[in-house]
């Protein structure tokens, strides 16, 4: 008899996403502030793809707890939809016109979102 782990409650699954993206989003800083690191230009893409993907996961943490106390599956597919659709029409509207900066950043709040609902098999009812 193996013993498999249990499934993440969606909660816990966010929280960990959250946690990873925004480790990654202060490993790009190096240390520095964002105020700082704009001020002395030295945005980098990396960074901002890193702080996207924090914010997309914060947002939907903040609209999963608007639509319930303790969201479901199904919450949180409404909720994935919504964030989805509002990063990827950002995403589409920087790509081509704006600061690479700002492509980077919607990006990673795509992908974040994208990851997250991949992950989203995985977790127990």
């Amino acid at each position: 008899m193996t013993n498999t782990p249990a499934a993440p409650s969606l909660t816990a699954l966010l929280q960990a996403r959250i946690a990873e993206a925004e480790r990654a989003f202060v490993e790009q800083m190096g240390g520095a502030t964002a105020c700082q690191l704009h001020k002395d230009g030295r945005v980098s893409g990396s960074m901002k793809y890193a702080e996207g993907q924090f914010v997309a996961l914060c947002d939907l943490r903040c609209r999963l707890n608007a639509l319930s106390p303790a969201p479901d599956l199904t919450c949180a597919q409404e909720a994935l939809n919504q964030e989805e659709a509002r990063w990827q029409a950002a995403l589409q509207h920087h790509q081509g016109r704006s600061a690479l900066s700002w492509t980077a950043y919607c990006q990673g709040g795509v992908d974040a979102l994208r990851a997250f609902r991949e992950a989203l098999t995985g977790v127990r009812p």
